[in-house]
């Protein structure tokens, strides 16, 4: 049996599923896939947890705190198939903004402010500060930072400090992570997720006969993908967002794509593509594709549809759903069922 029962409970791992890394607490700590460090304490905060979701260090979170508990920030590094930090960062922002504790919160500024992070050379971040009215924090912040096909999301929050002490905070804690240095050319300026300027246009779609050949070429496609994007350190499409944002998963769409999309789970790097199929556009079917691209390289099909499907069919799917097949680095696996 494939170890992706549910895909939705994957994406939303946390950290009480989670390993904790073999780090004593005075000593710092080397992310080995990106080079990054963080130091035993960040900004005068000792680190308090230190946990991977995956087995390989693809979705790490580190959290420091002070003492007495007033402030802290959690860092998360993950790896996704589509590294683009707007995108993560329109999750992120999303799953804040989305949980009861902060729903009254204030954003600092109207838009979220672009700036360059550890040796950067393009202000190819975003981060925004908040006030809260009420509830047991003042203040909260975030702050997304793309590493190569890495992306680094900061979540801080205070009980005592105003959103612009926390602002200041917050650069301390950027500059007090060890980036690795970037080569090659400058990333593209950060710019926030808008919405599509025109919707979908879904027909009709359901649940189509199974066929072997398609899922091989779903998986094969999308590790081809896959590879495109491990070597690619920032992507150059413009994304933006259909639909209302949920915080269990979010729609976008690359450079206005009409035919296609792709659905972001939860906040942390797994991505699900719906895509025309291979086989249907060479038997003229019209078939759809769906696969689950996991941090860890991992692909997961699962059974097409007949035409574009709308996202509340892509979600129930995944989530309800058992995957045909699954790919990685080469080497793929099929359920025979499924065939």
């Amino acid at each position: 049996m494939m170890r992706l029962m549910v895909a939705m409970a994957l994406a939303c791992a946390t950290t009480a599923a989670a390993r904790d890394l073999p780090v004593p607490a005075d000593k710092g700590w080397k992310h080995a896939p990106t080079g990054l460090i963080l130091t035993r304490d960040i900004a005068g905060m000792p680190r308090t947890t230190l946990t991977d979701a995956t087995e390989t260090e693809h979705d790490v979170a580190a959290q420091f705190e002070l003492p007495d508990k007033s402030v802290f920030v959690t860092i998360y590094i993950f790896r996704s198939p589509v590294a683009d930090p707007s995108l993560w960062f329109d999750r992120s922002r999303t799953a804040l903004e989305g949980r009861d504790i902060y729903r009254h919160a204030a954003p600092a500024t109207i838009e979220p402010v672009a700036f360059a992070a550890g040796t950067a050379r393009s202000a190819s971040s975003l981060r925004q500060v908040y006030a809260v009215p009420d509830g047991p924090y003042r203040s909260t912040a975030l702050a997304v930072v793309p590493v190569g096909g890495w992306i680094v999301a900061i979540r801080m929050s205070a009980t005592t400090l105003k959103a612009a002490q926390l602002d200041a905070r917050l650069t301390d804690v950027i500059a007090a992570i060890r980036w690795p240095t970037t080569g090659g050319d400058p990333a593209p300026a950060a710019v926030p997720i808008k919405a599509c300027p025109a919707p979908l246009a879904f027909v009709k779609a359901k649940v189509a006969k199974a066929n072997g050949a398609d899922m091989l070429m779903s998986l094969l496609g999308a590790s081809v993908a896959a590879r495109t994007e491990a070597a690619t350190a920032a992507r150059a499409a413009t994304w933006c967002r259909e639909g209302s944002a949920h915080p269990e998963y979010g729609v976008y769409r690359a450079d206005g794509e009409a035919s296609g999309y792709i659905m972001a789970l939860s906040d942390a790097g797994r991505v699900v593509s719906v895509t025309p199929s291979l086989m249907g556009q060479v038997d003229k079917t019209g078939t759809y594709t769906v696969s689950l691209q996991d941090v860890d390289g991992t692909t997961f099909a699962y059974p097409s549809f007949t035409a574009m499907p709308r996202p509340e069919q892509v979600r129930d799917l995944v989530l309800r759903g058992q995957p045909t097949g699954s790919g990685k680095d080469g080497s793929m696996k099929i359920d025979p069922k499924a065939i």
